[in-house]
């Protein structure tokens, strides 16, 4: 009898190799290493789209504020000293009911009143105007603006600004 129980004990063991259910950790950190950097490169170009958007309706709104001033000009036969109400009888937004005064950062959009040849702030009786807004991205198109700082109509700063003067 003791022999037989040594070679039952002596039977090899068999191991169940069937593989365990679930991920390892290092599959783990790899899907998640290639999520962090798809989602990285989605924000950085819809932060960008965002910014260029937001430019795009500042540009909108200086033609939108540059056609008030023209009916202004058509009827009073001059622009007004500043954009705002307050020092005017007539406001722009009786030319134009969509006229902004702020942008979409709550930034006021630059106005200097000039005089007819463009050369000095204006107080009464304005011919012309210098209208602009900063804008957040750099744009080719801006490249060729220049600034006129000796004559006080340009809007120092950075080179992000969009101006326009009067279409004649």
């Amino acid at each position: 009898m003791k022999c037989n129980s040594l070679t039952r004990n002596l039977q090899p063991t068999t191991y169940n190799l069937q593989p365990s259910k679930g991920f390892t950790i290092i599959e783990l950190l790899v899907v998640v290493a290639i999520i962090g950097i798809v989602s990285g490169i989605i924000v950085a170009s819809v932060s960008g789209s965002k910014a260029k958007g937001r430019d795009a309706k500042r540009i909108a709104d200086i033609s939108v504020i540059q056609l008030a001033l023209e009916r202004y000009y058509d009827e009073k036969r001059y622009y007004p000293t500043d954009l705002s109400s307050s020092s005017n009888s007539d406001d722009l937004s009786d030319y134009d009911s969509s006229v902004p005064t702020k942008d979409s950062s709550g930034n006021d959009y630059k106005y200097s009143a000039l005089n007819a040849d463009n050369t000095a702030t204006c107080s009464n009786d304005c011919q012309s105007y210098h209208l602009g807004a900063t804008l957040e991205l750099a744009n080719g198109i801006l490249d060729d603006d220049t600034v006129d700082e000796d004559n006080n109509i340009g809007f120092i700063g950075t080179g992000l600004v969009y101006d326009v003067l009067p279409k004649f």
